[in-house]
């Protein structure tokens, strides 16, 4: 009766992958990378364990039959279990039966613990031959005629399938936007811009953008890397990594960028007190009324003080 319901919980186990794979067929994408193989472990767990589950529970059938052998209580099999007992007889456990145990024992005697030379397990070899034959086919694959990608090649490729879904987003999207096309952002945009600057940037810019011994003055006239909206939304994205600016880019979303890199610009003059002295060199928005669009410097070095 156990190995019955072990049999049923196989069979559900099968019907409810079975209904898995076809939801993920009719539209659900399977999972990949590290969740793929996790999942293929964890059926491969299952299907393990259930394995493992019948083969004790044979085994302990087949304890209890010899038991009954010797009590001379034994009666027919059915066709079903006598089927089972030949499998289990001659391919999964092969082991010697307690008639024939004289004929495997070992000499060595621990303590009165004695050992039985039983061949092992069919089954198990079975599996270690199978083994034995995927590290060949691996090994020609991989390393001799080199057919197959290796993991670092398997990276590359999904950084590039990863970087081309991320350009997509990026042309399909309402964002679709960079420090050539980026536009000056309105009130409102400004409002969300100085949200961020006070909760990411006053450590190394200060309070009111006046700058500190970290990072520069914001409220002057002078850039160390352009002074227009596009210079500056180029700064914030890919950062300053020899001055210790990070890559905001890889935190903010461009609307967030534009949004601060706004705000930024609409600290020009506002003096605060204890503002940190000049760096770099004068940007002076060009004639034009496109103040936005990324244009190319008009600067003029710094007079020496």
């Amino acid at each position: 009766m156990r190995i019955k319901f072990v049999f049923r919980i196989i069979i559900l186990v099968v019907i409810t992958l079975a209904f898995n794979l076809t939801t993920f067929a009719q539209g659900a994408s399977l999972p990949t990378g590290g969740m793929r193989y996790f999942f293929y472990g964890a059926v491969a767990f299952v299907i393990g364990s259930l394995s493992l589950a019948i083969y004790f529970l044979t085994l302990k059938n087949k304890y209890l039959k010899e038991a009954r052998i010797r009590s001379g209580r034994l009666h027919g099999q059915s066709g079903l279990r006598k089927w089972w007992s030949y499998l289990d007889k001659k391919y999964f456990t092969k082991a010697a039966s307690l008639e024939k145990e004289a004929d495997v024992l070992l000499d060595h005697d621990y303590d009165g613990i004695k050992e039985l030379d039983n061949a092992l397990p069919p089954w198990w070899k079975w599996g270690f031959y199978f083994t034995v034959v995927v590290a060949v086919i691996y090994m020609f694959r991989f390393h001799v005629i080199k057919s197959g990608p290796t993991p670092l090649e398997e990276y590359d490729n999904e950084m590039r399938i990863a970087a081309a879904k991320m350009e997509n987003f990026r042309m399909n999207s309402r964002e679709a936007f960079d420090e050539t096309t980026v536009k000056l952002a309105d009130a409102a945009g400004i409002a969300a811009g100085k949200k961020i600057f006070a909760g990411t940037c006053f450590p190394c810019h200060g309070a009111n953008g006046e700058g500190n011994a970290v990072g520069p003055n914001l409220t002057d006239k002078y850039w160390l890397h352009g002074g227009s909206l596009g210079n500056v939304f180029k700064t914030i994205t890919i950062g300053v990594p020899d001055k210790g600016m990070q890559a905001w880019g890889k935190t903010f979303s461009p609307t967030d960028i534009r949004n601060l890199a706004t705000f930024v610009l609409s600290l020009q003059g506002t003096n605060p007190a204890n503002a940190k002295a000049s760096q770099g060199n004068l940007y002076e928005v060009g004639k034009t009324s496109d103040s936005s669009a990324v244009k190319k410097d008009s600067l003029q070095t710094q007079p020496a003080k």
